[in-house]
């Protein structure tokens, strides 16, 4: 069935799971229906579906997205516009991948699929969606960083290389976009209880949250005002906040 301007809607890339998800909830929980993409697990993907549509009482769809496919990202962009009509209010560009190599160790392709995925992907998909907010004069995109994309960390040269391009990418978009009502803005989280926290070796996790000052990893769901606090602010743009414990204030 096509549904022509919903009355609010948004997009989160990268939402079957950890913080993407938990993104994806928040817009539910404000009345947006919600498209979110997934890599490969649909049954994943479909409960969450099922969840938001019973709990929030809205529609939500879902696509499976590979991001650094420039095909696959104009392939999101026409099933967009048949479901939900040619309007977009919420971007959110969640989707990436987390490599922890040294430089010298690591095989260039590797390097390559983190820039794809991370800072190809996040391009892509504002490249693509962006002239939907431009035509109706209104929009907000939230792009994920990360804490290493305010500081380096041994063994994330790609992660971080990519992170830093999506923080460059944010703040310049936001000075192309301002002038049509469209605010660019970045969350840079540290450790958040996601699986990519849960797969690291113990002893390196455990000395990355010593390192902080609230030293403990930060739930999902207090990632949920800084998205709150994005798709509703008029006037914040061009910014990187991090929801990190402090990890780059020390």
């Amino acid at each position: 069935m096509r549904k022509m301007n919903s009355e609010k809607y948004g997009i989160v890339t990268g939402a079957s799971r950890g913080l993407g998800k938990q993104m994806a909830i928040e817009l539910a929980r404000e009345g947006y229906d919600v498209i979110f993409t997934y890599n490969s697990n649909v049954s994943l993907a479909e409960d969450v579906k099922k969840d938001l549509s019973e709990r929030f009482g809205v529609r939500v769809e879902i696509f499976p997205l590979q991001v650094e496919s420039s095909k696959g990202v104009q392939e999101l962009y026409q099933f967009a516009v048949n479901t939900f009509g040619e309007n977009l209010h919420v971007l959110i560009n969640n989707a990436g991948i987390y490599q922890n190599v040294n430089l010298v160790d690591m095989d260039p392709k590797d390097f390559d699929a983190v820039i794809d995925t991370n800072l190809k992907g996040t391009f892509y998909m504002c490249h693509y969606f962006t002239p939907l907010m431009i035509k109706q004069h209104y929009g907000r995109i939230i792009n994920v960083s990360s804490a290493v994309g305010l500081r380096g960390m041994p063994g994330c040269t790609a992660y971080a290389a990519s992170k830093f391009g999506v923080r460059g990418l944010t703040q310049s978009l936001a000075c192309e976009l301002g002038p049509h009502n469209i605010t660019v803005n970045a969350i840079a989280p540290g450790s958040h209880k996601t699986d990519m926290y849960y797969s690291a070796p113990p002893e390196v996790m455990e000395a990355r949250l010593k390192s902080t000052p609230l030293q403990r990893a930060g739930e999902l769901e207090e990632m949920d005002l800084l998205v709150r606090y994005f798709i509703s602010s008029n006037f914040t743009t061009g910014q990187i906040i991090s929801d990190n414990g402090g990890t780059t204030m020390v």
